[in-house]
């Protein structure tokens, strides 16, 4: 096209054929433009030519002006119904040839009326204009300055016959003095103002319609880079959830397998430790309890494993339906009140006493609330306290527990829901752990589509807030504690 070759948004050279499809792609779309356009210019001679006599007392050739007006019309019903042919297929020559006789056809068409009215003394001389700006539009550099040579060639042919007396000249009585087109300083002016407006203007269209045909390239580059980035992302996702699928399918494998022998070796060793095979020395006895812990360990790595598991597929095969988390989290808490210690932290609950609706898994939910009680429960000193409040806004709901235990070092908050992390304090306190209980409760907080963060410092206990979508229904308001159980169970 007579331009330096576009460039993309990364520096590399735009490639021709994309230039060549986008630019193709847009002629075909502005060719139906002009014909429409054409339209309303074939109205506007029409409505113009009958205001001049009727109002304006301008004396017209009104009939050869609307002759060509009807050859106008005649030629541009051709060009609408060959354009109903152009499709993504039809070859960019043609495309081409099709836009370039037809701004040519009207550059002829607009000399004829001019001529019928008043000449190169016609002021609508400077309607040539428009259809160089039409031509940088639709064609290329160097047929849009073709365009303006033929506009210029023909309005010179005009006004050189007219002025040697070749062509009739019809003067716009009424409107100007009628004897300028037979001036030489007059003729020579108008035909130098005009060459040079086409030609400005061709430059200065073109070198626009160039840059943002340019930038129009660079958007399609750089949305087929995005749509294969895209591509490349949806793929990579597909592969990670696959390996995710295949890692927890063989974590759920192994701690199956692992947990069943376990569990009986560690039933033999309590029959053996009992007596019930014969007589144990005290010495057997302490190394019997030692294995039998260890093997417990395990049995409860085992545990975490498989419930870790089904946390990961409780999307895809929980049993998602409304619950009352207000319920389930005072269910919860009698049961750790039940299975706690004689001498191990209260349990308090605030909030609303029910209404607090989730969507979910009811089972999975209760993992959550259990893991994070539990653990606050574990960590706390005697005596101490666990508070879990409940709250909800419009969409949420929010769920805090409270405790005063140990706390988590703030270099080390952000690594325990890794899974098999546990804090350092929590190892130096003798607690056992998996290191998988709050990654069970970030799973599971993950696949009902919330959220879970944790707040702490060292030795001032830890709150564990969780933000869960809200089921749609009315709001209930807070009622402050609503469980008066807030002393240690009994023994």
């Amino acid at each position: 096209m007579g331009q330096p070759p576009a460039r993309g948004a990364v520096g590399d050279p735009v490639q021709p054929t994309l230039l060549a499809s986008v630019e193709l792609e847009e002629l075909r779309e502005r060719i139906s433009w002009l014909i429409l356009l054409r339209w309303l210019a074939i109205l506007g001679v029409v409505i113009t030519v009958w205001v001049a006599q009727h109002f304006l007392g301008i004396h017209l050739r009104a009939y050869p002006l609307y002759a060509v007006t009807a050859f106008l019309a005649a030629y541009n019903l051709v060009f609408w119904a060959a354009g109903r042919w152009l499709t993504p297929a039809t070859h960019g020559m043609v495309v081409n040839a099709f836009a370039n006789i037809q701004i040519a056809l009207d550059l002829v068409a607009l000399t004829a009326l001019i001529h019928l009215a008043g000449g190169i003394e016609n002021p609508f001389v400077c309607y040539y204009v428009f259809h160089i700006v039409i031509s940088s539009m639709l064609l290329s550099r160097t047929a849009t300055y073709f365009q303006a040579s033929l506009a210029l060639a023909l309005l010179t042919s005009l006004a050189l016959l007219e002025w040697q007396g070749l062509l009739p000249h019809y003067e716009l009585t009424g409107f100007g003095t009628g004897e300028l087109y037979r001036s030489r300083i007059y003729v020579l002016g108008a035909l130098f103002a005009i060459g040079t407006m086409l030609y400005i203007s061709a430059f200065m269209a073109t070198s626009i319609t160039s840059r943002l045909r340019r930038r129009e390239v660079e958007i399609v580059q750089l949305s087929g880079a995005l749509r294969e980035r895209a591509d490349d992302l949806a793929k990579a996702y597909d592969a990670l959830r696959q390996l995710e699928s295949a890692r927890t399918e063989y974590l759920h494998r192994v701690a199956h397998h692992i947990r069943s022998p376990l569990a009986t070796v560690e039933r033999m060793l309590a029959v053996i430790a009992e007596g019930r095979t014969g007589d144990v020395s005290e010495r057997s006895s302490e190394m019997l309890g030692r294995a039998r812990g260890r093997i417990r360990e395990v049995l409860d790595l085992a545990r975490d494993l498989l419930a870790l598991t089904r946390a990961r597929e409780v999307l895809r095969l929980g049993d998602r339906r409304t619950v009352d988390l207000a319920a389930l989290v005072r269910e919860v808490a009698s049961e750790a009140r039940q299975q706690s210690p004689p001498n191990a932290a209260s349990v308090v609950v605030s909030g609303p006493g029910s209404g607090v609706e989730v969507v979910g898994d009811p089972e999975a939910l209760a993992e959550l609330i259990e893991n994070l009680v539990s653990n606050a429960i574990k960590y706390s000193p005697e005596g101490g306290q666990v508070r879990v409040s409940l709250s909800q806004t419009s969409d949420s709901v929010q769920l805090s527990v409270a405790d005063q235990g140990i706390g988590i070092p703030p270099e080390e908050q952000d690594k325990v829901f890794d899974e098999f992390y546990r804090a350092t304090n929590a190892r130096e306190s003798g607690k056992e752990g998996t290191g998988l209980g709050l990654s069970i409760a970030r799973a599971i907080v993950e696949a009902h589509s919330g959220t879970i963060s944790v707040e702490s410092q060292p030795g001032k206990g830890a709150v564990f807030q969780v933000v869960l979508p809200r089921a749609s229904g009315p709001l209930t308001p807070p009622s402050g504690i609503t469980d008066p159980e807030t002393v240690p169970p009994p023994a």
